[in-house]
């Protein structure tokens, strides 16, 4: 029986307490993810990545809650004195505590990651920057567990029209390693990411979506992240 999808990751963190198990987090929500949206799919007749990201956690939530059974949305925070904010995720598995940024943003077939797609992985960097053990202090007993900030943004390559674009014929590996070299390029290595997945959709014709003009593909949905143990 053929395969729905392939999945491909690479990360380049250095070793420490609590990081083998943050590489299988993420591992294991990406898999996850796929499974949820393929269900998404038989019920919905679309894919829950194509839109935005409020829809998108419509499969990253259950994702993350079956791996951790546990998941806290929108968890306030005080960055300054007097200046509260919100934080998109927050769960724990084992002694391992995870606080995410989420990002989402589309890939056109361009054989070069467009770079609209910067925008919104910049924001994720700079929405961690003020996560630190001061300011979520009064939520977690942090001198029991090892606690890892993440930017984390969803990205779907999606193909107009034209569907025998080369990049059909990429595995999720070659897909992540391209990924990879666009993700390094940020002189200022506080962008740089450090974690890169890519669910490649084995047959995408087969899920071809249909708007009032156009038809797209998407092949493939890829994860990229910023992860700091802090």
């Amino acid at each position: 029986m053929n395969k729905k999808y392939e999945i491909y990751t690479k990360d380049f963190l250095k070793d420490g307490n609590g990081v083998r198990s943050t590489r299988k987090f993420l591992q294991t929500i990406i898999k996850l993810f796929a499974e949820e949206s393929f269900q998404f799919y038989d019920y919905w007749g679309e894919f829950p990545f194509i839109y935005s990201e409020k829809q998108v956690n419509s499969v990253v939530i259950p994702a993350i809650h079956k791996y951790t059974n546990n998941i806290w949305l929108e968890q306030p925070f005080k960055k300054t004195k007097g200046n509260q904010r919100f934080l998109d995720i927050a769960t724990t598995k084992g002694k391992n505590i995870y606080l995410i940024e989420l990002k989402y943003s589309w890939n056109s077939k361009n054989n070069n990651i467009a770079k609209y797609t910067d925008n919104e992985w910049e924001k994720a960097i700079e929405q961690i920057k003020d996560i630190n053990r001061e300011t979520i202090g009064n939520y977690f007993n942090y001198e029991d567990y090892n606690i890892f900030k993440i930017a984390l943004m969803v990205m779907p390559t999606y193909i107009s029209n034209k569907i025998n674009h080369n990049i059909l014929n990429l595995s999720a590996l070659e897909y992540t390693k391209k990924l990879i070299y666009e993700y390094q390029q940020y002189l200022d290595q506080n962008y740089q990411a450090n974690f890169i997945g890519t669910i490649k959709i084995t047959n995408p014709l087969k899920y071809e979506h249909e708007f009032l003009n156009m038809k797209q593909l998407y092949p493939f949905i890829s994860f990229i992240a910023k992860i700091e143990k802090i």
